[in-house]
């Protein structure tokens, strides 16, 4: 046990490592539990508490759907409540003479599943190496972003309950962390898909202005305009959101939000998701999503929109580290054939699918798999944190930094897994997430055949990404030199056995999403 600290809230005791290095606190509530009235409300100030509180253990998850436990993005089965807004910290053990980085993660999981709790994201590695580490959980799905018209008139704006819960806990942080040793002036966000989709509204807030000083956006981001995100997950007006909430209300045969907020939460999660199929391998938007993403509310996400925030310079100027891997959209195959593919290519893409289709070649039902495959991880995530550092590039008085991942894991060969029939050295390759462990210095949190060259890497991102908390630059002594971002030399530090820099990968394909998106070569 660590000796007693004291929060706002009251006195904690945590863990302390086999180690000493390392004091552990988790569990800690940042706000009241969302239940009942609370249900759809922005997240209230928790209560204080006498005596001292055990910080020994997490608390519940989010309420979410099930994965797949041979999936890659299965992380455990927790214990799953609406009374699900606690964090945990890690902090070094060992007293420093000046306050130290602090480094807030925001997990994966499209706004509808994930936790801060999950062993991958075991803040004790980086913590050993002298930062503070935050994790924690935020609503999700249903109950962390329905938007309906009885909401709006009761607060003004609904939907983003998910996205205030971040804001909160980020608060938290500004009220808090000194407690732990960590400084207020130095916090950085870092997130990996939905959570880099959250580093790009956090950034496009007003209501996050000065609660963080630098950012890491890891595959993900939300620049796509509404209307061109068809099939897919993505942020919508706030009248289609409220839209789409009275039309989930009708179908539970609810007239009122008091009434909805009686009904047991599975009802919420489970209503439409039996009315089609749901198989993201055959192009099927999954019905879950509908009422289950952030929207553009004109109160959290500017009405004009993330892209246009950046634009016009009115972002949250904070230093930035951005990118994607190689294989983004491995596992995630959006047709079953080739003429399936076509049909999707010319239905999607208009005058537009002549030349889609040179860029992503279908001759055979398998290359159209893989087209489609390389289509959905560009759409969802490369294009994002290509136009992430691009946009913040001109716009921002601070550094941006861009990389690529490249880095296949030695993935067992002797399981299956959810993604993949074959072989997933070859199949997946660097899949959506694969950086994870080696940012997070926790390689053996899964029982993979680690190489000397992943922990080499390993060791080389967390120091990055711990020299950007520090200081806003991620370089330092003994690293090989990672050079700014800047048009057009676009220059990317590759993350491979052996890191290099060149220039950013995949320009023919991104150029096109460009025009898609927005009408013109961006670059």
């Amino acid at each position: 046990m660590t000796e007693v600290i004291r929060i706002r809230q009251g006195r904690l005791a945590g863990l302390r490592s086999a180690d000493g290095q390392v004091n552990s606190y988790r569990g800690i509530p940042f706000a009241r539990p969302p239940l009942g009235p609370l249900r759809w409300r922005a997240p209230q100030a928790p209560a204080p508490w006498d005596g001292v509180r055990r910080a020994h253990a997490p608390g519940p998850i989010p309420i979410q759907p099930k994965r797949a436990e041979n999936a890659l993005t299965f992380l455990g089965h927790e214990p799953m409540s609406e009374d699900c807004l606690y964090l945990n910290v890690w902090a070094p053990a060992a007293e420093s003479g000046a306050p130290r980085p602090v480094m807030v993660w925001l997990y994966f999981g499209a706004f509808l599943m994930g936790s801060g709790s999950a062993a991958l994201f075991d803040g004790e590695a980086l913590a050993r190496s002298g930062a503070i580490v935050v994790t924690f959980n935020f609503r999700l799905g249903r109950l962390g972003f329905l938007a309906h018209p009885e909401l709006s008139a009761e607060a003004g704006t609904s939907g983003n309950y998910g996205l205030l819960d971040q804001i909160a806990a980020l608060r938290w942080v500004q009220e808090n962390i000194s407690a732990f040793g960590g400084d207020p002036d130095r916090v950085t966000l870092f997130g990996q898909s939905s959570g880099s989709s959250s580093v790009s509204l956090l950034m496009a807030s007003p209501l996050a202005k000065g609660l963080f000083h630098r950012a890491i956006a890891q595959s993900g981001g939300e620049f796509w305009p509404p209307e061109r995100n068809k099939g897919l997950p993505g942020l919508s007006s706030l009248r289609d959101a409220e839209e789409q909430g009275a039309q989930l209300a009708a179908e539970l045969g609810e007239t009122s939000i008091e009434g909805l907020r009686r009904r047991p939460a599975d009802d919420i999660l489970s209503v439409w998701t039996t009315r089609a199929p749901v198989n993201w391998r055959q192009g099927i938007r999954n019905p879950a999503f509908i009422c289950s993403y952030p929207v553009v509310d004109g109160h959290v996400v500017p009405a004009r929109g993330v892209f246009e925030t950046f634009a016009a310079g009115e972002q949250n100027d904070v230093p930035l580290i951005t990118g994607f891997t190689a294989n983004e959209g491995a596992g995630k195959i959006g047709v079953a054939d080739r003429a399936q593919f076509l049909r999707h290519a010319q239905e999607t893409y208009g005058d537009k699918a002549a030349a889609f289709l040179q860029l992503f070649p279908a001759a055979t039902d398998e290359a159209a798999r893989r087209a489609s495959s390389v289509e959905i991880g560009d759409r969802l995530f490369c294009w994002h944190n290509w136009t992430f550092a691009r946009m913040h590039g001109k716009s921002s008085r601070h550094p941006t930094y861009f990389y690529h991942f490249p880095h296949v894991p030695p993935y067992p060969k002797d399981r299956s897994y959810a993604e993949t029939d074959g072989d997933p050295a070859t199949e997946l390759g660097a899949i959506h997430g694969s950086e994870i462990p080696y940012v997070f210095g926790n390689l053996d949190k899964r029982d993979w055949p680690w190489r000397p060259e992943d922990r080499r890497l390993s060791a080389l991102m967390s120091s990055y990404w711990l020299n950007f908390a520090r200081t806003g630059d991620p370089n330092g002594s003994g690293l090989p030199a990672w050079p700014r971002f800047r048009l057009p030399e676009a220059d990317t530090m590759f993350f491979e056995a052996s890191p290099r820099v060149a220039e950013a990968p995949f320009r023919s394909r991104l150029a096109f999403w460009d025009l898609y998106f927005r009408g013109v070569d961006l670059s």
